[in-house]
């Protein structure tokens, strides 16, 4: 529509060229607006979904936030509990210290660099908790201070069919990893 306008508008004639030249101009600037036009949409789409996940973001911390909460006075008596272990098994402060580390995830490397030693002491002292507790490494101590934690609750023996998380007493397993 514009072309013919232009076209009617001038007193020169066009050849086809200009024509074509003109109508690819025109066909890239219509072009072109669509597309600044769809970017823009999309644009305001993915505010709106970065909003909404900012939103469920700020949901799950404030849940997470009231479950530490509520559970603060269990993670204390938890970390006490696991300190006098540490201190039964006859661990000292820095083996204590390493161990709780390692119970937080953390990668010897990475406990080297936050206890400022070297990755050398921090694996012999690993190794030094884990003989002491009579463990094989850092899943079984793990384990031994997880594993209750992580049970489902006990259900009420039902002689149809029975719980399927029930642990099989007849076959030995108890539910505590016993030391080596």
């Amino acid at each position: 529509m514009l072309l013919g306008l232009e076209v009617v508008k001038e007193d020169e004639e066009w050849t086809v060229a200009e024509l074509l030249t003109e109508a690819v101009s025109i066909a890239l600037l219509v072009g072109c607006s669509a597309c600044v036009a769809l970017l823009s949409l999309r644009l305001r789409e993915q505010e709106a979904d970065n909003l909404d996940l900012r939103n469920k973001v700020a949901r799950i911390r404030e849940s997470n936030a009231q479950w530490r909460a509520d559970l603060a006075d269990h993670f204390q008596e938890l970390g006490a509990a696991i300190q006098r272990q540490f201190a039964a098994w006859g661990c000292t402060q820095a083996e204590q210290e390493v161990g709780l580390l390692l119970l937080k995830g953390f990668s010897h490397k990475e406990i080297a660099r936050i206890r400022g030693a070297s990755e050398a002491t921090i694996r012999q002292q690993a190794a030094s908790v884990y003989h002491k507790a009579e463990l094989s490494g850092r899943a079984a101590l793990s384990a031994f201070f997880l594993e209750e934690l992580l049970l489902p609750p006990p259900a009420p023996h039902s002689p149809a069919g029975g719980d399927q998380f029930a642990r099989p007493e007849s076959s030995g397993v108890t539910g505590r990893i016993t030391p080596r």
